[in-house]
């Protein structure tokens, strides 16, 4: 079951020219981290109360299956984001933290930067509470900031439900519009623990992993096609890689499956190692090819 009501409608400036392309590049980047693969916002119903029977395409849902030698550890991680592979538009700062006896804190922290910032500031904020036994999230948090209005999601998951409060504030002054979503649906991942997932289960070539994720209010079943290992220079350093071949689905208001038009193909590729954090993501949208690099990892000690 779902409910809403108020539905706010963000509202992206024209920007003409190489700087508008590069900045609607980085939101769907963005969006595809903090989102990992650019998942724009639909358009949102009105107040209406809609029921569903549990849908056919739940059992594809790949279980957790942990490697044997799974761990959880803290890293901190520093992203950049370009366009057409030569116009840089942004960072992304993320980190897992791992708590003795408590629930992991993942964040991460985004910002529009260089000639884009210019056209598009741009600033984004996501925390999310997760269990170290089942990696899925608790709460999930996200604040952005962009041209003076303020969008924030609020999520709570528990007993196979999740809810999620939004708010829109415009930049006008205009009064905040409210919205509330229910799915009464398991396995609810968003974007934070769907990386940890990643991390922590096992990757066998060929394989298909489908997870349903929310990035921010709406749900995409999304399918990691498991291509296989692979060296991948990024900047300055040889990786040894996994290569996951990326698929989405939008999930419609009742339930069925429906393409996903905004991209023709994304890719991302893990770290074979201990940390298995991804250390580059390649989204060829329909507004342009959009890259993802990871520009430096720091492993403190854990608390």
């Amino acid at each position: 079951m779902k409910t809403t009501d108020a539905a706010p409608s963000a509202q992206d400036a024209a920007i003409p020219g190489t700087a508008s392309i590069a900045t609607r590049s980085l939101k769907v980047a963005t969006r595809l981290f903090t989102a990992l693969i650019g998942v724009t916002l639909c358009a949102l119903i009105d107040g209406s109360e809609l029921q569903a029977a549990e849908p056919t395409w739940s059992n594809q849902i790949t279980p957790l299956a942990r490697r044997q030698d799974a761990e959880i550890r803290p890293v901190h991680l520093l992203y950049e984001v370009s366009w057409s592979k030569w116009l840089q538009a942004g960072t992304i700062r993320m980190s897992f933290d791992p708590q003795q006896g408590a629930e992991v804190q993942a964040r991460a922290k985004t910002r529009s930067s260089g000639p884009v910032r210019a056209f598009w500031p741009y600033k984004g904020s996501t925390h999310a509470t997760i269990s170290p036994k089942t990696l899925s999230p608790s709460r999930f948090e996200h604040t952005q900031r962009e041209h003076g209005e303020r969008a924030e999601y609020r999520a709570t998951y528990r007993n196979d439900r999740m809810r999620v409060e939004s708010s829109l504030t415009p930049a006008d002054g205009r009064d905040t519009e409210h919205e509330t979503r229910v799915y009464e649906l398991g396995q609810i991942r968003d974007i934070l623990s769907t990386l940890l997932y990643l991390q922590q289960t096992e990757l066998r070539d060929g394989q298909d992993i489908v997870l349903l994720v929310q990035p921010l209010d709406r749900l995409y079943l999304v399918t990691f096609e498991v291509a296989g290992s692979e060296s991948r220079m990024v900047f300055d350093r040889t990786w040894k890689t996994k290569k996951l071949e990326i698929r989405i689905r939008k999930v419609t208001d009742d339930f069925q499956l429906a393409p996903y038009t905004k991209m023709r193909r994304a890719t991302i590729w893990l770290s074979d190692d201990d940390y298995r954090v991804p250390v580059e993501i390649q989204a060829d949208l329909r507004i342009g090819f959009v890259s993802v690099r990871l520009a430096s990892l720091d492993a403190p000690q854990r608390r």
